[in-house]
């Protein structure tokens, strides 16, 4: 059976690390104090944390998985920006632009793996043709290849019941 875990961490090393599923072994967990920013010019900058001297102690079984946000290149990836949003909006806008991200994978992973006239498909897009598939295959990858938390989240707009708004000449 495996090992159980404690671990109290800042809730930003369990962003970074996957804890569920450790490898085999021991862990001594030091904080680093160097981060580093991506500015709005898309220049980088680095970031030093004062912080106490703490370390954790984990050991069990599985694998240790990091997780980091990169761009196909592999540098750092811009964060999510936001113009006029509160916190509340902020963290909103997060869970929706995750959501919608697995929402775009999902429907990508369908159209192209199905190359048929199914009922999902005929209700969306009409009859099929292969043209007209290969269109919507090409479109899905488009909408699952972007990465949300590139964009600029402008909630400036209090207009009542308007739920996105573009903007003609971008």
């Amino acid at each position: 059976m495996p090992e159980a875990f404690i671990v109290t961490l800042s809730p930003l090393v369990g962003h970074a690390y996957n804890f569920t599923r450790p490898g085999a072994g021991a862990y001594d967990i030091h904080a680093n104090n160097l981060f580093y920013i991506v500015n709005a010019d898309s220049s980088v900058s680095p970031v030093y944390a004062k912080s106490a001297s703490h370390s954790t102690h984990i050991s069990g079984k599985g694998k240790l998985a990091i997780a980091r946000e990169t761009t196909p290149t592999g540098t750092l990836a811009k964060r999510y920006s936001y113009k006029s949003c509160t916190s509340a909006r902020q963290t909103s806008i997060v869970s929706a632009a995750n959501a919608a991200e697995t929402y775009a994978a999902n429907a990508y992973s369908y159209a192209n793996s199905n190359n048929a006239a199914t009922t999902r498909y005929t209700t969306w897009f009409g009859a099929y043709t292969t043209a007209r598939h290969s269109t919507v295959v090409s479109h899905f990858k488009n909408i699952d290849n972007n990465t949300f938390s590139s964009f600029t989240f402008d909630c400036t707009c209090t207009d009542s019941g308007t739920y996105a708004y573009v903007y003609p000449d971008k």
